[in-house]
C-alpha cells in the first residue's frame, strides 16, 4: 500500500462518528465483506493517519492495545503489616510511592453491592463490622497466565497496592514481571529477558512453575468438577470493586504507568472452584520473609479481556509524515526522528531492525531522544504496525474516547408498552436476537423492555461533538455468554455519522476506497438541527430536527432540589450491557473503567412542567418517561468499532 492511498484513508475518519439509522436485520455474505473492506481501509488507515500527524506521540490521540489472559489465576499472600518498609525495599519500591492495605481482592457477593454495603456499614457507624467482613490489608499478587493480542506468551506479573502522598487513589504496582516469549510488554517496554514458566490448565488442576534468577514459585490448585470433567464454577466469587478500581491504572518501576479497560469479563469473572485444603503453593523469593500465614489461590474459568493504554510523556511535535530510513541517526530532535522511524516500517525494514535503530539512538544519541520520550515513540511504533494490521485485514480497529462531565450525559427512558412490544420486536431486532428487560438501578422495582435515549457530548479520535442514540436491549444467543446488550436504532449527530449500517446504506457498487471523495459519500450528514445545554440552575435542554429521519425531538427539565434526587449507581447488568453495542447485527466491542461501571447517578422523576417531546418511537411506546437518570462525572470508553464483524453469521 503506497503513503498517499493511506493518507487518503485518513482523511475521511477526522470527521465520522458512529451513528445509525434503521438497522438492517440481516446481513448477506456479500455485505459482510463489503462491511470488512470499509472497516479495514478507515479505521487501519486512522492509524497512520494518525502516525502522519503525530499525533500518537503528542498525547492527542494516544495508542491502545488489545491484551487477553487465559487459564488465569491470581495467588495472593499477605504481607506482615510490621514488614511493609522492609518489603518495599526488598522489591524496589520507594517514595513517593507507600504501599498500602486494601480491602478483600475477591468477595462472596457482587461488587456494588459489597460497595453499597459497606456503605451503609459507614453511615450506620458499625465500623467494627465493616473491618470484620471487610477487612483492610497488605498483599502480594502474583497474576499468571497465557496472554494472548498485543502480547503472547506464558507471563507472571508480581503486583502490590500504592498510594502517592496526598492521595487516597489505590493503584496495582507491578514491581516484577516474567515471561516465557520475549517480546512486546504494555506497562515497560519490551521485555527481552525470558523466564522458564511453565503452565497446566486443566478441569481437574491449576499449576505450574516460574523459574528465573530472583527466585522460583511453583503451584498446585485441584479443582471441583462435575460430571463428565466439567470444572465447577464458583458463583458466589467475584473481584471486588476495591480491586478492580486499583487494576484500571497499573504503575511500574522508572514512572511507567498503564490504564487497563475491562469489561464484563473481569466484572462477572467466573471463579473455579477450587479445593482450599490441598492447594501446595511454595517460592524462594526473598520478599517471602516478609508475608504470613497460607497463600489464597484463584483461578478463572474464562478469558479476561482488556483495552490497554500506555501512558507516556507527550513528545513537541517539530515535524511530521515520512523520511526516508537511512537518514534517521542524523535526526535532530524525536519528533523528526519519528518521521525517519515510519519510513522504515514503510520501506518494509524488519521490525526488529527498526526497534534497535529506536534503542540505539535513544543509548548513543539522548539529546535526540531523551529517556522519558523512549516510551512515547516505541508504543506509537508499535500502533504503526496495529494500523497496518487493521488494514489488512489480521487486528481489529480500536478507538478511544471520553463523555464530558459539562454538559453531563443524560438518559431518557422509555418503556415499550405490553402491546407493542411483539411488533417492535419485529420491527427493529434481528429474528437471531430476542428483546431483553433492563432494570438500570438498583431502586428501580422491575425490568423493562425499554428504549433509552441517550445524550451526551463526546472528544477523541473521531468522536468530537453532541450525540444523540436511540437503544434499545437484546440478546443475541450466538455470543459465548450471552447477556442483555445495547441495540442502537436510531443516531443523530451534531457533526456526520459514520457506522455498519449507514455504510451499507450508502454504498454503492464499485466504490474506489482509495478515493477519498468516495469514501466521503458513505458519510450521513448531521442533523439539520442539534443543540445540548445542561446545568444546574438552567436544567436540560434539547433541540434536534433531522427532515430526513422525520425526527423531532424537543427537551426542557429543571432539576429540582438535591433533596429530592436519588443518588445511586448503574446496576451490572445494565452497564454489562455496553460490552456489545449493536447495529442491527454488527457490534462495537467496548471496554470501560469505574467512571462507567461504577458511576454516580442522579435520578429524579419528570414533572409536569417539564417538557419531552420525542416522535422517534412515540408509536411503540408509552408517553410518560420512566425517571431521568444523569450521570455524575464524566466517562472514559475503548473500543474495537465493528470488533465481531469476522463472528457474524450471515443469513442466507
Amino acid at each position: 500500500m503506497t503513503m498517499v492511498v493511506s493518507l487518503v484513508f485518513c482523511t475521511l475518519i477526522g470527521s465520522t462518528t458512529l451513528a445509525n439509522t434503521n438497522p438492517a436485520l440481516r446481513i448477506s455474505l456479500e455485505e459482510k465483506q463489503i462491511l470488512t473492506e470499509i472497516r479495514n481501509n478507515v479505521f487501519g488507515g486512522a492509524r497512520l493517519d494518525a502516525a502522519f500527524r503525530q499525533a500518537t506521540i503528542s498525547g492527542q490521540e494516544p495508542p491502545i492495545f488489545p491484551y487477553e489472559i487465559n487459564d488465569r489465576g491470581l495467588i495472593i499472600w499477605e504481607l506482615a503489616p510490621s514488614q511493609i518498609h522492609a518489603f518495599s525495599s526488598s522489591v524496589g519500591i520507594f517514595p513517593p510511592y507507600q504501599i498500602t492495605s486494601v480491602k478483600p481482592v475477591v468477595i462472596d457477593r457482587s461488587p456494588a453491592d459489597a460497595t453499597r454495603f459497606d456503605t451503609f456499614l459507614e453511615e450506620k457507624g458499625w465500623q467494627r463490622l465493616r473491618e470484620i467482613l471487610f477487612p483492610k490489608k497488605f498483599y502480594v499478587i502474583a497474576d499468571i497466565g497465557l496472554t494472548t493480542r498485543a502480547e503472547q506468551g506464558y507471563k507472571v506479573d508480581l503486583k502490590t497496592f500504592v498510594q502517592l502522598p496526598g492521595s487516597d487513589t489505590t493503584y496495582l504496582y507491578r514491581f516484577a514481571s516474567y515471561k516465557a516469549t520475549p517480546g512486546t510488554d504494555l506497562l515497560q517496554l519490551s521485555n527481552l529477558t525470558p523466564a522458564q514458566i511453565q503452565l497446566t490448565s486443566l478441569p481437574q488442576q491449576w499449576s505450574g512453575t516460574l523459574l528465573t534468577n530472583e527466585g522460583n514459585l511453583h503451584w498446585t490448585v485441584p479443582l471441583k468438577t462435575k460430571k463428565a470433567d466439567r470444572t465447577e464454577i464458583n458463583k458466589r466469587l467475584h473481584f471486588s470493586q476495591w480491586y478492580l478500581d486499583a487494576s484500571e491504572t497499573v504503575l511500574g518501576p522508572m514512572g511507567s504507568v498503564s490504564r487497563y479497560y475491562y469489561d464484563g469479563s473481569s466484572v462477572s469473572a467466573k471463579f473455579v472452584t477450587t479445593k482450599p485444603r490441598s492447594i501446595d503453593i511454595h517460592h524462594d523469593f526473598p520478599w517471602g520473609q516478609f508475608v504470613i500465614g497460607s497463600p489464597q489461590a484463584f483461578v478463572l474459568a474464562e478469558t479476561s479481556e482488556f483495552l490497554v493504554q500506555p501512558v507516556t510523556s507527550p513528545a513537541q511535535v517539530l515535524a511530521g509524515g515520512v523520511s526516508a530510513c537511512a537518514l534517521a541517526t542524523q535526526s535532530s530532535n524525536s519528533s523528526e526522528l519519528f518521521t525517519h522511524l515510519i519510513g522504515c516500517v514503510l520501506e518494509g525494514q524488519d521490525p526488529q531492525d527498526v526497534f534497535a535503530t529506536l534503542f540505539g539512538i535513544a543509548q548513543s544519541q539522548p539529546a535526540v531522544l531523551p529517556a522519558h520520550t523512549l516510551p512515547t515513540l516505541y508504543y506509537a511504533l508499535l500502533d504503526i504496525y496495529q494500523g497496518l494490521g487493521i488494514l489488512y485485514g489480521i487486528e481489529k480497529p480500536k478507538m478511544f474516547f471520553s463523555l464530558l462531565n459539562a454538559p453531563k450525559t443524560l438518559f431518557i427512558n422509555f418503556e415499550i408498552a405490553t402491546h407493542r412490544v411483539r411488533a417492535f420486536e419485529k420491527a427493529f431486532i434481528p429474528p437471531s436476537f430476542k428483546l431483553a428487560k433492563m432494570r438500570f438501578y438498583p431502586e428501580q422495582h422491575k425490568a423493562v423492555y425499554a428504549v433509552s435515549l441517550n445524550i451526551y457530548q463526546s472528544v477523541g479520535q473521531n468522536l468530537n461533538g453532541y450525540r444523540a442514540e436511540w437503544s434499545t436491549y437484546v440478546i443475541n444467543p450466538e455470543e459465548s455468554d450471552p447477556k442483555p446488550r445495547f441495540s442502537v436504532l436510531e443516531a443523530q449527530t451534531n457533526i456526520g455519522g459514520f457506522d455498519p449500517i449507514i455504510a451499507l446504506e450508502r454504498y454503492l457498487p464499485g466504490m474506489d476506497f482509495s478515493n477519498p471523495a468516495t469514501l466521503a459519500q458513505l458519510i450521513e450528514p448531521p442533523s439539520d438541527q442539534f443543540t445540548y445545554t445542561e446545568n444546574i440552575n438552567d436544567g436540560i435542554q434539547v433541540r434536534l430536527r433531522d427532515s430526513t429521519e422525520g425526527i423531532v425531538l424537543d427537551v426542557d427539565i429543571q432539576y429540582p432540589p438535591a433533596s429530592q434526587m436519588l443518588k445511586t449507581n448503574p446496576t451490572t447488568e445494565w452497564m454489562e450491557a455496553n460490552d456489545f453495542i449493536y447495529w442491527g447485527k454488527v457490534a462495537d466491542i467496548l471496554k470501560y473503567d469505574q467512571q462507567v461501571m461504577f458511576a454516580d447517578l442522579l435520578v429524579f422523576p419528570v414533572k409536569s412542567t417539564d417538557l419531552i417531546s420525542d416522535s422517534t418511537f412515540s408509536e411503540y411506546v408509552k408517553p410518560d418517561p420512566l425517571p431521568i437518570i444523569i450521570w455524575n462525572g464524566g466517562q472514559d470508553v475503548a473500543l474495537e468499532p465493528w470488533g465481531n464483524l469476522e463472528a457474524v453469521i450471515v443469513d442466507e
